[in-house]
């Protein structure tokens, strides 16, 4: 009996509550897009975070996977050699399976049969039983088996999405032929696109086998993925690799000594330990956008009880008790809650179908995706009721709080001092969140701008300059089997480009500034100088690159000479080094002459060159932690396959150039792969994306808290102003000038921000430690940031307390007598 009376007051306090909302439309609209708005980026962000952090990976059983990676004396965490991987497997007892994907495989064209046309497809090359250590099921077909390997295995698994798109999602696929990089290939099934791995891949191809030599021992260039046996742990993991690795560096000492493995779990090594941090940053920078947004609402709520007090003096007077009248107004602000955060849940769906565009490319793990499904949705409800009870307990106890006779006997839009001292500690603490969030926002465009405004080190701008990435297959059954038709095939297409009236210069390389680098870091010593054990030898990018590429990027040669036609695979073997490696390892001593000892990491015989020039210093990676040593080598001594083309136009835009030079290029070989043409300027950007997103993301969601707080200054000056205009025209009827009540008012506002800029100042300078995670040569107390928070919070105040000071000056004392009888 008493649960079905429960039930009837809950109903009706929600009719009750639902006809209220209704009498105070303008009210209802405010308080419900206020919380839509922060439950929406809430909801956003959140779809972020448990992509990266907690939703399920689209593999069978993946708690029990694990990545492996080899710790080398020159890097923490490389990739595996293959025939390491084959030892720990053989010898190991905690793994079921192990299996692998080569590192920066690129995808060269996917030639389809019915038309002939060619579309480049991102490919990634594993082991034969990679699929099977992820459990992953076809959708038709077969993944791969041991069968299919071999010196040079032609087949391929698809990924949905190509399959649909250029195959109409036809089955019979399954057997047929298709190109890639004018080879053929037999599809032997296809795959969801969801089964993506460190980088995103639209078809799949094998490595093939890997004879046992050393080469190949000292070679890490795969990642290794591995399937833990039920119930072993991955410490006990750890510990018998760590076992099996030093008996490797016994048996193998040259690649393996000072060696060992890292055991961690999948999501740990596919997301990164970056992207898991930045999200739960977000996640925390959007909640203080949600705390202000609630804090708005209940300041609402405060004005709106304040304004019923007769109402719920009435109601008291007639019997209802204060737990009664609570719930009932509390009942009101869980239906707002509820109607503010369905609006929310499509807010944070609108944002989440924006997300592509919004997300630099590259930025994301391929596996982790954000998406708007049932998690999202229960994310958002369960917020919105969070939400309704904290902003409402509080102003239904405030509002029920006060004397029955003091409310009767007052004018009705009275309210209580401590209801006013309540509304200003809200705003305080809302001016503390904004500057805490404006702080951050500042420090993090603080490293973004020491990133991009370095010294690129070339002359040409960089919107001015297109890159074409070419992957030119140099096997012995391909078209250029031999380094002299690798050179005839593209100084064909540089001299068919050059011919192009839109172009004035071209170029070739295996890397392009801000780090992308296709041959990798190469050990060298210089020869005279000390030697040092193989191991503790220093290294250096190693680039390939033809006279012009120096000249399309007016790249200056600071010293001796650059690379000229006589530079031929016959001829002396020279180089050129970049100013840091003369910095570093000359130290005055004059360069030119100086001959070094290269060795590649896969422990290839070493070349040794003659320095005849140095290069200008270019951007590497934009936050590493020293100076890019680069050693340049002629493109005609040392070809290989996957090179950039470097193209200048003679005038306009760069990007204007892509369809004449793929038209050239396909002219001379129609299945020369160009997987990807870019600007040096959208390489510039992507090599910022990770601190660009974080500025963007927190430098909107700060501006959006600075509006937010100013709201509520001017909620509560404005509403202050009209609670108090009988006290103001008394004032004013006394002598009091506009002047003298203007300063009150401002007066009031500079309580309320002072006290919000000190306590926001002293918790951003406490939660500087968090941001310095991502921050690069910025100090996370830096004083410009901690200088000019406060002044822009100071005249955003002045603004947001104009308007109800200017009101409070105009009133006329009779007028609020009238008003207040």
């Amino acid at each position: 009996m008493r649960l079905r009376q429960r039930l009837e007051e809950v109903r009706s306090d929600t009719r009750l509550a639902v006809r209220q909302l209704k009498s105070a439309p303008g009210f209802t609209l405010v308080a419900a897009l206020t919380l839509a708005l922060g439950i929406g980026v809430n909801s956003a962000i959140f779809s972020l975070a448990d992509a990266a952090l907690m939703r399920p990976l689209p593999f069978g059983q993946a708690e029990r996977l694990v990545m492996l990676w080899e710790r080398t004396p020159t890097s923490p965490r490389t990739g595996v050699s293959p025939l390491n991987m084959r030892d720990w497997n053989v010898q190991g007892r905690s793994f079921e399976g192990m299996a692998f994907v080569q590192r920066g495989m690129g995808g060269g064209p996917l030639l389809t049969a019915p038309d002939g046309s060619i579309e480049t497809a991102e490919r990634q090359s594993t082991s034969s039983n990679f699929f099977d250590v992820l459990e992953v099921v076809p959708i038709v077909g077969r993944t791969f088996k041991p069968e299919d390997d071999g010196p040079a295995p032609r087949v391929a698994l698809l990924g949905e999405a190509v399959w649909r798109r250029r195959f109409s999602s036809d089955p019979s696929i399954v057997g047929r032929l298709v190109r890639l990089n004018g080879q053929p290939y037999t599809v032997v099934g296809v795959v969801a696109d969801n089964v993506q791995f460190s980088r995103p891949a639209e078809i799949w191809t094998l490595t093939g086998q890997f004879p046992d030599v050393p080469i190949m021992r000292a070679g890490r260039a795969f990642e290794v993925v591995a399937r833990l046996k039920p119930g072993v742990t991955i410490a006990a993991a750890q510990a018998e690799l760590n076992v099996i690795a030093g008996r490797l560096a016994i048996e193998y000492p040259e690649p393996n000594t000072g060696t060992g493995v890292i055991v961690e779990p999948l999501r740990a090594g596919i997301v990164g330990n970056d992207l898991a941090t930045t999200s739960v940053f977000l996640l925390g920078v959007v909640g203080f956008v949600l705390l202000l947004c609630c804090a708005n609402v209940a300041n609402l709520l405060l004005a709106r009880a304040a304004a019923r007090g007769r109402e719920i003096a009435v109601r008291s007077a007639l019997g209802a008790g204060r737990g009664r009248i609570i719930r009932q107004l509390l009942t009101e602000s869980l239906v707002l809650a509820g109607l503010g955060g369905t609006l929310g849940i499509g807010v944070g769906a609108v944002i989440l179908r924006a997300a592509p565009a919004l997300v630099p490319a590259g930025l994301l793990p391929a596996a982790v995706t954000p998406a708007f499904d049932a998690r999202v949705v229960m994310f958002g409800l369960v917020a919105a009721m969070a939400v309704g009870v904290v902003f409402g307990v509080i102003p239904a106890w405030q509002a029920t709080g006060g004397s029955l006779a003091g409310v009767m006997a007052s004018e009705s839009r009275s309210t209580t001092s401590a209801s006013r001292r309540f509304r200003g500690l809200l705003v305080s603490g809302e001016v503390a969140a904004a500057v805490v969030l404006l702080c951050g926002a500042g420090l993090l465009l603080q490293t973004l701008l020491k990133l991009v405004g370095g010294d690129t080190g070339y002359r040409a701008t960089s919107e001015s300059v297109l890159t074409l990435d070419f992957s030119v297959d140099t096997g012995a059954r391909s078209r250029y089997p031999t380094p002299e038709a690798i050179v005839q095939f593209y100084d064909a297409v540089g001299r068919d480009v050059s011919a192009l009236p839109e172009v004035r210069r071209v170029g070739w390389a295996s890397s392009l500034p801000y780090g992308t680098n296709e041959l990798g870091r190469w050990t060298f010593e210089i020869l005279g100088d000390p030697q040092v054990e193989a191991r503790d030898r220093p290294v250096a990018d190693y680039t390939t690159a033809d006279p012009g590429y120096f000249s399309a990027l007016d790249l200056p040669i600071v010293s001796g000479r650059g690379f000229n036609e006589r530079d031929t695979l016959h001829s002396l073997q020279v180089c050129l080094v970049n100013e840091a490696f003369v910095r570093r390892h000359f130290k005055g001593r004059n360069p030119i002459g100086a001959r070094l000892s290269l060795s590649a990491p896969p422990n290839r015989p070493a070349q040794t060159r003659e320095i005849v020039g140095v290069a200008r210093q270019t951007s590497g990676e934009p936050d590493a932690p020293e100076e890019l040593l680069q050693v340049y080598v002629p493109l005609a001594q040392f070809p290989t396959g996957d090179v950039y083309m470097v193209v200048q136009p003679s005038a306009g835009a760069a990007e204007t150039l892509t369809p004449l030079v793929r038209r050239v290029v396909a002219r001379i070989d129609p299945d020369a792969p160009v997987r990807r043409d870019r600007t040096l300027e959208a390489l510039s950007i992507a090599s910022t994306a990770g601190y660009r997103f974080r500025a963007e993301m927190v430098g909107t969601f700060a501006a959006l808290a600075l509006v937010l707080a100013m709201v509520g200054v001017f909620g509560v000056l404005a509403y202050t102003v009209q609670q108090r205009q009988r006290e103001i025209g008394v004032r004013m009827a006394l002598g009091a000038t506009s002047l003298r009540v203007t300063w009150l008012v401002f007066r009031d506002a500079g309580w309320m921000i002072a006290t919000g800029v000190v306590a926001g100042m002293v918790l951003a300078a406490l939660s500087g430690r968090l941001v310095a995670t991502f921050l690069f040569g910025v100090d996370p107390l830096d004083p410009l940031t901690f200088i000019t928070v406060p002044v822009v919070l100071v005249f955003t105040a002045i603004a947001a307390a104009a308007a109800p000071a200017w009101r409070a000056s105009r009133i006329n004392p009779a007028d609020a007598f009238r008003c207040e009888g």
